[in-house]
This record gives structure tokens, sequence and C-alpha cells, in this order.
């Protein structure tokens, strides 16, 4: 049976891939840093399925995460077959404000913890000659986005990696394939304060976003842009010259800032709901 492996699980893009790999009757090891939303899924899921879940609390934003949740499959002799990284968070914002922290947590989360789960996992799928590696990119990957400039420089990366690691591993029996999703529904607009309803730009749902990626890995695509609308700004970025795509991200981003600071000034004068606290 198929052991899946899906950072970032407890919400949103990653516990839509824990259900549909659920589905199709996979076992799952969940990563996140929720251990009461885990411990719940895995409930729901060991039940509906009749499959078997582990729950393992770590958070990859820290340097040596990534060898202590290897490690702790490798105690329990959970060889995984799928690795899904999906963990991330996203901060909207001119650069210059952003916290120095937040941005190598940043960093660390989406490219090293990565970097070092694919290196740490890698080779056991080579030596069975099957397996898959999945990678949550964005649609950002494909241009700097301004004030979403580290977020998108991140994705990049991703995406990057995710198309050389492919075609390096051409013929072993693993499968790379990046997912590049525009703006989707999860609670990642509770963390920056971005109402979704009032930006330019569609926002998506997360389970289309998921069956479309699991269809691009086991295809052995290099990457995949869910959504007619977003495939459109790809390929139109790939007509018009960077600088003129660039100087339309600021457009757009400029709205998504404003959502923010408004959200800001509403926590100071003391009138967010009870959803805004979460």
């Amino acid at each position: 049976m198929t052991s899946v492996l899906i950072t970032g699980a407890s919400s949103g893009i990653g516990e839509a891939f824990a259900r549909q790999y659920a589905s199709r009757g996979a076992d799952l090891v969940l990563a996140a840093r929720s251990q009461e939303k885990l411990d719940a899924l895995s409930r729901e899921l060991s039940r509906t399925h009749a499959i078997s879940v582990t729950v393992l609390k770590q958070d990859l934003s820290h340097p040596d995460s990534a060898e202590k949740l290897v490690s702790s499959c490798q105690s329990q002799c959970i060889e995984i077959d799928v690795l899904v990284n999906n963990a991330g968070f996203w901060m909207v914002g001119p650069f210059s404000n952003e916290p120095l922290d937040e941005l190598e947590r940043m960093v660390v989360l989406h490219n090293l913890s990565l970097v070092k789960l694919t290196s740490l996992l890698l080779p056991g799928m080579k030596k069975r000659k099957r397996g898959g590696i999945l990678n949550v990119s964005s649609i950002t990957a494909f241009q700097g986005v301004p004030f979403n400039a580290v977020y998108a420089a991140t994705k990049a990366f991703i995406l990057s990696f995710s198309e050389a690691l492919r075609e390096e591993l051409r013929g072993s029996g693993v499968n790379v394939c990046a997912v590049c999703p525009g703006l989707t529904r999860t609670k990642i607009f509770d963390t920056t304060g971005v109402n979704p309803d009032k930006i330019l730009l569609p926002v998506g749902l997360p389970e289309p976003v998921v069956k479309k990626a699991i269809t691009g890995l086991e295809q052995n695509r290099a990457f995949v842009v869910p959504g007619l609308y977003n495939k459109i700004l790809i390929h139109g970025g790939r007509v018009l010259p960077r600088s003129v795509m660039v100087r339309l991200g600021v457009l757009l981003a400029r709205n998504e800032t404003t959502e923010k600071q408004r959200y800001r000034a509403c926590c100071s004068a003391g009138e967010t709901n009870s959803k805004d606290k979460q």
C-alpha cells in the first residue's frame, strides 16, 4: 500500500491532499504544527477509509525539522512512497516592512526544508524504483511579484528545482511535479488580513488544485497550473516583456496590500470579528 507524507496537512490545500489520497486508499503521514487539528483529521480519515494515519507534529520553519521528521518516520518503519511538500505561508506588503525573522522562516520553510525532505527521502524511492515528489509552488513562480517579493522568489525556486530534478530522475521510476495554483481560498487569508472577496484576481478552491496536482504527478508532468484564468496569466507572461508583467503585478498587489492595511487598522480599533482573531 502507498504511504504519502504531506506537510502542512492540518488545513487548506494540505488537508485536501490528505482527503484525496485517503479516498484512494493510501496510508498517510500528516505533518504540521497543530497537533489538535492533525489528530482530528487522523481520526476521521482512518475511520472513514480504513487506512493507517500517522500524525507528526513538526514546525518545518526550523532548519533541523526535516531531519527530525524523517527520523520519526524511520523509527516507525514507515517507507514514504509519495512526498507532498505543501507547508507554507504568505506575507504581503513592502519588503522593507517585513520582519527579518519572518522572511527567514519563509525561506527555510518553502525552500530549505523542502530540499532536505527531498534529499532524505529520494534515495529510498530510487532504490525501490518507484515514488513521487509533489511540490506546491504558485503562479507567482513565473515572475517577480512586487509586495510579494520573497514569497514569489521562494516559489520560483520550487518550480526551478522541481523541473531540474524531474529531468535528473527520468527513467528512475520516481516522478516529480510542481503544482502552481493561483490564489486559493484557505486560512492563509486569515493570517494576512487580506479579504479574498475584495482582491482583483479570482480565488479558487483547494480540491480542484489537489486533483490537478495528483493527476500531473501520475502523468509525470513538469508542472501543472490549475484554472483557466491562471493559465492565461502564465501564457500572457510568456508573450509580454517581463518588465510589463512585473508592473502589472504592482497594480494587483497594491490591492492586496491595501486590504492588509485596512485589516490592521480594524485590529487597532478593536473591530475584528472572531474569525479574524483566530
